[in-house]
């Protein structure tokens, strides 16, 4: 199943403003010092939301254009110096098998910039 999360880190009353405006609840948080599972310790707060999950990548892709789309109405951004933002889409796949074709637009691209959020794509 192919998965889209928004990651938000950053200072804890810039993660709380950005919160509160959300469309829907964070999935996962943690606490700056947190331990993660590989024995590092976190240097800052943060959150995952979960904006969609679908094996097709043109829905997946409609969902997150959705999503964004809310947080934008909302006027939720994240450029600014207290917090970061990246949107995660991943394609897990059997060994072998083909990896499934993503096609953002230029107004999707534009959209990220915008609203300041990285982009990580994993296969």
């Amino acid at each position: 199943m192919n998965i889209a999360t928004l990651k938000v880190h950053g200072d804890p009353e810039g993660l709380a403003d950005v919160r509160d405006g959300l469309p829907t609840e964070p999935h996962g948080d943690w606490q700056k010092g947190d331990v993660k599972p590989d024995g590092r310790v976190r240097i800052d707060s943060g959150f995952y939301v979960a904006i969609g999950t679908e094996q097709n990548p043109v829905e997946l892709l409609k969902q997150i254009r959705f999503y964004l789309g809310e947080c934008k109405a909302r006027g939720i951004h994240f450029e600014r110096s207290d917090v970061a933002a990246e949107l995660r889409i991943s394609f897990p796949s059997d060994e072998g098998a083909a990896t499934p074709t993503l096609d953002l637009s230029l107004a999707d691209m534009t959209t990220l910039v915008e609203m300041g959020i990285n982009l990580s794509i994993t296969a």
